[in-house]
């Protein structure tokens, strides 16, 4: 899935994007502003964009001076799914905070980190997910590797991009070899499990330990 413009799973076209920008913001926008959010394409091709869904009801156009200012029609029959489109990203947020909160055998922390957290991930990003271990726990236990392939099928099938489990011991924060890692997950990391904050009071532990 690309994160950026997840219209692309239904359809290609700028008139997707042009959904997801005011299904995101309760409030009415310019041609000229739409192509601000949207990012790419010019205003008069967004314009038509918003013209064409205007026609199909989805969208409400008014005129203000020489500009049209268009805002999503949330009383229209597809507003639900629109919104629901434009909110994959948090979809997919919720769905693996509720997977991990069901663990047998709970980690210690669980973040979500790289670009689906910074919101820039495409189509053939990884979905990446790093897992700390609590102490005690046998990383080759039945229970335990079972727990973290159906996190990994699941979060593939629910999102079609490529998760990537980045699994540690507590006991290893302090290795070199991760160190960029948990700084990249501790600076843009989403808490799935546990929180950010636990996680550097552990690396500041095994540092100084």
């Amino acid at each position: 899935m690309d994160f950026r413009r997840p219209f692309t799973v239904v359809t290609p076209t700028l008139d997707g994007d042009v959904l997801a920008a005011l299904a995101r913001a309760d409030m009415e926008f310019s041609g000229r502003e739409l192509a601000r959010h949207v990012g790419h394409g010019s205003p008069e091709g967004i314009r038509r964009a918003a013209d064409r869904l205007v026609a199909q009801g989805v969208l409400e156009r008014r005129s203000a001076g020489t500009a049209h200012l268009y805002r999503l029609n949330r009383s229209h029959l597809a507003a639900p799914w629109i919104e629901g489109l434009a909110g994959v990203r948090e979809q997919l947020i919720d769905r693996l905070r509720e997977l991990l909160g069901s663990w047998e055998c709970p980690a210690r922390v669980v973040l979500l980190f790289g670009s689906v957290a910074r919101g820039e991930a495409g189509p053939t990003s990884d979905l990446d997910v790093l897992i700390i271990r609590r102490r005690g726990c046998d990383p080759d236990s039945a229970p335990w590797r079972a727990q973290l392939l159906d996190l990994q099928q699941s979060a593939t099938a629910w999102s079609g991009n490529d998760t990537r489990l980045l699994e540690y011991g507590e006991d290893e924060l302090a290795e070199g070899r991760i160190e960029r890692v948990l700084q990249d997950a501790v600076r843009d990391g989403i808490e799935l499990f546990g929180s950010r904050r636990t996680l550097r009071k552990l690396i500041t532990a095994q540092v100084r330990g």
